[in-house]
């Protein structure tokens, strides 16, 4: 009897822990602090805040969570929430930042949306594409740099075959 007491626990107490989170759900990003009036929108605020300041091994193990919760749940709040995941990372490359634009653009189309989450996408959105215009004006200068190297190099081997 001990033992199915255990077992019914030991149960109840997975069920709890692997239970899909909902909106209202446990916000744990938030702490303590947590007021049962904050909008979704105050709340990914929050989130974004407290993403940006994780450690790198806790970002990844949060970056799963966020997927394997968006998958469950392709809301809004969940493709915004995973987008801010995606693009809180400091090192984030082009790949995660399309990603995260994939996700915010179904919030942005025009359809019937929480006005809110349409704001914080649009932020997100504009943040994203100043990122990415940063990351090809960088890749372009690079290049750039390497062609001049190139002609050095070329002009350094004519000098050294000249007598």
């Amino acid at each position: 009897m001990k033992t199915l007491s255990c077992l019914l626990l030991c149960v109840l107490v997975s069920a709890c822990v692997t239970a899909p989170e909902t909106n209202g759900g446990e916000r744990y990003w938030l702490g303590t602090s947590a007021s049962s009036t904050m909008s979704d929108t105050v709340s990914l605020l929050y989130y974004a805040s407290y993403a940006r300041n994780l450690a790198p091994a806790e970002r990844d193990r949060e970056l799963e969570r966020e997927r394997t919760a968006f998958t469950r749940d392709k809301s809004d709040f969940r493709r915004v929430q995973y987008a801010l995941c995606l693009s809180s990372i400091p090192d984030a490359g082009v790949n995660d930042r399309k990603l995260a634009q994939q996700l915010i653009d179904p919030v942005l189309d025009g359809g019937k949306h929480d006005a809110d989450l349409v704001a914080l996408a649009g932020l997100l959105n504009a943040n994203l594409q100043s990122l990415m215009q940063s990351q090809k004006r960088g890749d372009d200068l690079a290049q750039k740099l390497d062609a001049l190297m190139d002609i050095e190099r070329s002009l350094m081997r004519r000098e050294k075959g000249k007598p």
